[in-house]
């Protein structure tokens, strides 16, 4: 009778042993971090900065996307852009994705954006070649994979009707 009491009770100190193991386990494993999620058009601010881009009648400034939110998020590639007169009415022109005059593209790769942080792509046009020109009063700005779109004011005169180009989202300028 001993004996069996000896063996029950050996195995209950196993079991109690491998039950406490294993919540110890689980109870000092961290929850999962969360990746961010993608930032929302009504989560950022845009804002173009001049910094002298200019040469052989192109020209060109920093965009960035700030975001504005408390949380943080992320893009990823290249904003959507249109350009708008002065009563808001879209103008008729080509956005080419890549390189500009003044910067090389940065390929789209994934910016974490902390709350107040902001990413950066440039933009670049050309002066009017001929009688073909477009005199932008806005520019719209969508993020990347959304819908929406921010409207900021972009008046640099009269610009060639062909193309603006525009490089992927970065982290720094690289205008």
């Amino acid at each position: 009778m001993k004996t069996r009491l000896k063996k029950a009770a050996g195995l209950s100190a196993a079991a109690a042993a491998l039950l406490v193991a294993g919540t110890a386990g689980t109870a000092a494993a961290a929850p999962a971090a969360r990746a961010p999620q993608r930032c929302h058009t009504t989560a950022l601010a845009a804002s173009l900065h001049s910094d002298d881009q200019d040469g052989v009648g192109n020209f060109g400034q920093d965009l960035a996307l700030t975001n504005t939110s408390h949380q943080t998020c992320t893009v990823y590639g290249y904003p959507g852009l249109g350009l708008q007169n002065s009563r808001h009415g879209n103008l008729a022109i080509k956005i080419v994705w890549g390189s500009t005059y003044f910067a090389g593209d940065p390929r789209p790769h994934t910016v974490t954006l902390k709350p107040g942080q902001s990413a950066y792509a440039d933009v670049a046009w050309h002066a009017p070649y001929g009688v073909k020109s477009v005199t932008p009063s806005f520019l719209e700005v969508t993020p990347p994979n959304e819908t929406t779109h921010l409207t900021i004011r972009f008046a640099p005169g009269a610009i060639d009707d062909d193309t603006v180009t525009v490089t992927a989202l970065t982290a720094h300028p690289i205008g």
